[in-house]
């Protein structure tokens, strides 16, 4: 058994359960999941909900029993002290309560490290796994469980049409709790305007004729900044659209420019046409430790927030 804890919102949830479902695969297990992480915080607005229930993955849910005995128990000094007298003691099920950790894996690095499938059966996954490194061994399988498990609501499934009927590029702005969390303003930073013009001259050079669509999650606050060529329709959604419509409907264009957000980069990679041109922005963070070098796939296009 793998468990693979889950936090955040949908993309770094795709992310979380594609690198479980690797190892899992690698090591002929099955794969259950964590979500005690989520709870009610204003601060990660649509991040406190686990959201896989739209894909066709195995949903299996792990319990704390399996996650104690899987992840094991961090202790402090003090507990390990005791637990090192109850042994002595002979006081057992002590002891073994208070046994310390051996498969709780966290990641040595934010990028992408060979020995990630290296990992034991019973192995408890704690990290973000961001980079398509970690899942390309189970990629076309996870391409099945990525399929959508529900049909499109009526408008959905029209704009899709449209979408399919003639060119077309999508373009992906990342605004909400980007723009309201001073801590996300900071350290993975707001992209402006500038990038997606730049984007669209690259895209548009690549399919002239397409129809650009734009989708946000402030999407009045991009139609106000932004002022794209050529035929262009800003997505608003119609009645109550579920997140994972955005992803479905990006995933049907052509070519796409993603934001630095995960959201926009599965709708990027589950579309899979061998002829798509995808924009990302470089660096990925404004301001991170972290090393997000593996993050983009090698054969996406990286276009600097500069220049």
């Amino acid at each position: 058994m793998i468990i693979t804890s889950l936090t955040g919102g949908l993309g770094n949830q795709m992310f979380q359960y594609a690198a479980g479902l690797a190892l899992a695969e690698h090591r002929r297990t099955v794969l259950k999941l964590d979500v005690s992480w989520f709870r009610e915080d204003p601060a990660y607005e649509a991040h406190n909900r686990y959201a896989l229930s739209c894909f066709n993955i195995t949903e299996q849910f792990a319990t704390q029993e399996e996650i104690d005995r899987v992840r094991g128990v961090r202790l402090t000094r003090t507990e390990r002290w005791a637990a090192a007298l109850a042994r002595a003691a002979r006081l057992r099920r002590y002891a073994e309560r208070h046994a310390a950790p051996a498969n709780w894996h966290q990641p040595p690095t934010f990028a992408y490290y060979p020995r990630f499938l290296e990992q034991p059966d019973h192995t408890y996954l704690n990290g973000m796994f961001q980079s398509e490194k970690f899942f390309a061994p189970v990629a076309d399988l996870l391409r099945l469980h990525f399929s959508f498990r529900y049909p499109p609501r009526p408008e959905v499934a029209a704009l899709g049409q449209r979408i399919l009927s003639g060119s077309s590029i999508a373009l992906h702005f990342r605004r909400g709790d980007y723009a309201r969390n001073a801590t996300f303003k900071a350290q993975i930073g707001l992209i402006g305007p500038a990038y997606y013009a730049r984007a669209e001259r690259l895209l548009r050079e690549r399919s002239p004729d397409a129809t650009l669509y734009i989708f946000s999650d402030d999407i009045e606050s991009v139609a106000r900044e932004f002022t794209p060529s050529g035929p262009h329709e800003f997505v608003r959604c119609v009645g109550h659209w579920h997140p994972w419509d955005k992803i479905r409907l990006m995933s049907l264009c052509d070519h796409i420019a993603i934001a630095n957000s995960t959201f926009s980069w599965w709708a990027a990679w589950l579309n899979p046409s061998p002829t798509k041109l995808v924009i990302a922005p470089e660096p990925w963070f404004a301001n991170s430790p972290h090393d997000c070098s593996d993050v983009v796939p090698a054969d996406w296009v990286r276009l600097p927030l500069s220049g």
